[in-house]
This record gives structure tokens, C-alpha cells and sequence, in this order.
């Protein structure tokens, strides 16, 4: 045996990736992609998924962490106009399972307590010890007093400096089989301040999650020999049945 088989590592992985996992090869023999392409997959840690998505008001978006089918998180543009003014928004939340969430914090304006999705940067960690215990925590919002001459304003770990945020992350815990697993979403936002619809953008550009449970996740970890990469449009796509 060679002192590079020697070296090579594997690791148990979980029933479900196993069960996704061969689901991908059947669907790529199918679609004519060679299964070679797949190698090294069952010692896959961590599963990253490319996409291109942008949020529109009515239309939320939905993210599938592990492409079971389930959608485990949504992204949603939001716009309210009532008698004190304008809100146009965008936030996260967890879908399907009650224990999914996503990382925020509480944190008080004007008197009132608000829950605040978490913009984290590149290379954190989520894990356990996150803070998962505020409900619908919202991005970013733009404000707008009624009347004219009114001032706007802008609430959110996602407005930066009011132009929005280019490749943060959202922390996501989500719930398969009874298991706590962690993963990430990167998503740029944009605001536009011109009181309309789809004022407040969010573009996910990928997401991932850990397969082994419990175990915490490092957001933007796209490469590397533990790390898996499939396309929603390819592989990920044909295993749910999408032309």
C-alpha cells in the first residue's frame, strides 16, 4: 500500500447523504453524466450547493439545505404600507420543521424589542454555541415616514451603510431525522430607497451544511478534500426530478 492510501481518510457520513448521494449517481448514469465525476463523495463533510437566486415580492425563496425535497428555509422580500408610513423588507426564517432557525439576536429600538437576522462574515463558525433563539429575525428594512418631506431610515444587520452588503452569511440550523445538523447561506443585499416593491433585494449565490451532527460548519468553506460541490440545476436538480 502506497503512503498516500495509507494517508487518505474516510469518515462516516449519515444514512440520508448516503441516500442522496447514490440518488446523484442514478440520475447522473441517466442524464449521461459520468459517475466518475462523483468520486470522493461518500467522504464528503460537507455539502455545497452553487446557485444564482434573487428574492421578488409574493415570490419567496426557498432554500433546500440537503435536496431532500424538504425545503428547510425561506428568504422573503416583504412590503408593507400602513397609516404611519412605508416598510420594504427582507428576511429569513426557518421552514417546515419548528426547530429550524436562523443565527440572530434581540436587540432593542424605540422601545421595542426586535429579532435581527445575524450578517456573519467569511470563516465563522456556527455551530451549537449560536445564538438560534430569536423567531423570523428580519435582514434589512427600509423605512419611510409618511408625508413629504419625510426622512427615511434603514434597520438591519444587512443595510452596511445603507447600500446593502456584498457576500455575508446567514447561520442555519436545521433539523433531518431528529438530528441537528448546521449549515450557511451567502446572500448579498441591496437596497434602492425609491419606495416600491422589490426595494430590498436578496441574491443567495450558495449555501452549505455540515453532514455530521452537531458538528459545527465554517461559512464560505467551499473547497477542500471534505467538502462536496453540487449545482441545483445539474445533479441536485435531476435527483429531484427537474428537467
Amino acid at each position: 500500500m502506497s503512503s498516500a492510501q495509507q494517508s487518505r481518510k474516510t469518515y462516516e457520513i449519515s444514512d440520508f447523504l448516503n441516500r442522496q448521494l447514490n440518488t446523484y449517481a442514478r440520475m447522473a448514469s441517466v442524464a449521461g453524466v459520468s459517475v466518475l465525476a462523483l468520486n470522493g463523495a461518500s467522504e464528503a463533510k460537507v455539502v455545497y450547493t452553487q446557485t444564482y437566486e434573487v428574492t421578488h415580492i409574493g415570490f419567496p425563496l426557498y432554500i433546500d439545505l440537503n435536496h431532500d425535497g424538504i425545503k428547510d428555509f425561506l428568504l422573503r422580500t416583504t412590503y408593507y404600507a400602513g397609516t404611519a408610513g412605508l416598510e420594504v423588507g427582507l428576511n429569513a426564517a426557518g421552514y417546515w420543521n419548528a426547530n429550524n432557525a436562523v443565527a440572530g439576536r434581540r436587540f432593542s429600538r424605540s422601545g421595542y424589542f426586535l429579532s435581527g437576522a445575524s450578517a456573519l462574515p467569511a470563516n465563522a463558525q456556527i455551530g451549537p454555541k449560536g445564538h438560534f433563539s430569536v423567531g423570523f429575525p428580519f435582514m434589512a428594512e427600509e423605512l419611510f415616514s409618511k408625508g413629504a418631506g419625510s426622512q427615511d431610515s434603514d434597520l438591519g444587520a444587512w443595510v452596511g451603510k445603507g447600500n446593502g452588503v456584498k457576500d455575508r452569511y446567514l447561520g442555519l440550523r436545521f433539523v433531518v431525522n431528529g438530528q441537528v445538523h448546521y449549515g450557511w447561506a451567502r446572500v448579498s443585499v441591496t437596497l434602492g430607497h425609491h419606495r416600491q416593491h422589490d426595494d430590498v433585494n436578496g441574491t443567495l449565490t450558495g449555501y452549505a451544511y455540515e453532514t455530521v451532527p452537531n458538528k459545527p460548519i465554517i461559512t464560505g468553506q467551499t473547497t477542500g478534500p471534505d467538502v462536496i460541490t453540487v449545482q441545483p440545476d445539474t445533479l441536485g436538480g435531476l435527483a429531484l426530478g427537474r428537467q
